[in-house]
């Protein structure tokens, strides 16, 4: 079990580690095109593929979340990640702010790591907690609603069955 977890930890952050670099690449290409000659075609470049790596941190928090929870392979967890950010944007804001806020805080005045990771930890897992359980209860709510309809087709086949045993009597 420990083997594979960092097996797949390692291709997801891999997977990350690489998107995040060509997203940082991309991002001082455009800065540099649109600074030193000044084209709106670069700006709007650049700010594209900085809303590209907002959704890309949004993605870095849930990505080892959903690693931790479910058995996936590592480009299932990047896509299902990709999902739950999108799905759940309010909550991500929440976790991004917190998060990120928390870390460029903690840079600033390093003795404030002694609050701010239990802080980060505390408020990222409530909201995964609360996220989980809401698709965990809708996967369950699934199942069941699945199993009476397998239960009324059942039913409605034996009593086919019944009535048709019945007219063959007559």
């Amino acid at each position: 079990s420990f083997k594979t977890n960092f097996v797949q930890g390692l291709l997801v952050e891999l997977i990350m580690g690489v998107i995040g670099l060509l997203l940082f690449f991309d991002i001082r290409a455009c800065a540099y095109w649109a600074f030193s000659s000044g084209s709106m075609a670069g700006t709007i470049f650049m700010y594209a593929i900085a809303g590209c790596a907002l959704v890309w941190a949004g993605v870095l928090l849930y990505s080892f979340a959903v690693l931790s929870r479910y058995d996936d392979k590592a480009i299932t967890i990047v896509k299902n990640s990709l999902i739950l950010c999108v799905h759940h944007l309010p909550q991500t804001f929440i976790m991004m702010i917190a998060t990120y806020g928390l870390i460029l805080f903690s840079l600033k005045y390093f003795t404030a790591f002694i609050v701010t990771i239990p802080l980060i930890i505390y408020v990222d897992s409530f909201i995964f907690t609360r996220i989980f359980k809401s698709l965990e209860n809708t996967n369950d709510e699934r199942a069941r609603e699945a199993e009476a309809i397998d239960d009324n087709v059942d039913n409605t086949a034996v009593t086919l069955n019944d009535n048709q045993s019945d007219d063959s009597n007559n």
